[in-house]
This record gives structure tokens, C-alpha cells and sequence, in this order.
């Protein structure tokens, strides 16, 4: 009976120990594989890269008969009157408290002087 649990314990381990080592085969297989497709994605990707590089744009244009032409002349323009520096949009409103305008506005009348209110500000 020892003898039959000895053996049935063996084969046990050598059919587990098989399995480690296919799987192990697995493993190493794909990760081969994994490496092979790696490869081939950057060459791919560095093939991309060239067929829209300029120069090779300009070498298919001019194999299918395609010329770069100097332009002869240039249209003439015409000038505009409109100020590109302006401000778009309408002016931004005053967010200055009421209290700090009246007080400007009475040292503005009282003292004579302009802008306080902007001096105040930095």
C-alpha cells in the first residue's frame, strides 16, 4: 500500500513537473514572439515615418510627373483700414467699488488732480 502511494505521489510530480516545464515553453515561446512583433511594430512605424518624410513626397511627385513651379508674380493687395491693435470686443467695464469711485471723485474735485483712483492702483 506504501509502495502504490509512493508511486501515485510520483506521478503526480512528474505530471505537474511536466506542466511547469510546457508552460514554461509557453512562456518562453511568446515572450520570443512578443519580442518578433515589438520588431516588426518599430519597423513599421519607421516606415511610416520616411514614406511622409518631405523628401520622399517630393521624389513620388516628381516620379509621377509633378514640378515645383517658382511662382511669376504675386497678387497685389490693397490696404485696410482697420486698426489691428484695437482691442476685440467691447471695453471692460469698471469693477472698482462704488465707495472707492465716490472717494476719488471727491478728492478729484476738491485736490484738482486727475486720476487718483489709477494712481492707486498698481
Amino acid at each position: 500500500m506504501a509502495v502504490g502511494a509512493v508511486v501515485i505521489v510520483l506521478l503526480f510530480y512528474l505530471a505537474i513537473a511536466a506542466q511547469i516545464t510546457q508552460s514554461s515553453y509557453d512562456l518562453s515561446r511568446l515572450q520570443d514572439q512578443q519580442r518578433q512583433l515589438i520588431a516588426e511594430q518599430d519597423q513599421l512605424r519607421y516606415q511610416e515615418v520616411t514614406l511622409h518624410a518631405p523628401a520622399q513626397v517630393q521624389q513620388q511627385a516628381a516620379q509621377s510627373g509633378m514640378q515645383r513651379i517658382v511662382p511669376s508674380s504675386y497678387a497685389q493687395g490693397t490696404e485696410v483700414a482697420i486698426d489691428l491693435t484695437s482691442p476685440i470686443g467691447d471695453p471692460p467695464t469698471d469693477t472698482t467699488p462704488l465707495w472707492l469711485r465716490a472717494v476719488a471723485m471727491v478728492v478729484n474735485t476738491v485736490g484738482g488732480t486727475k486720476d487718483v483712483q489709477a494712481a492707486s492702483k498698481h
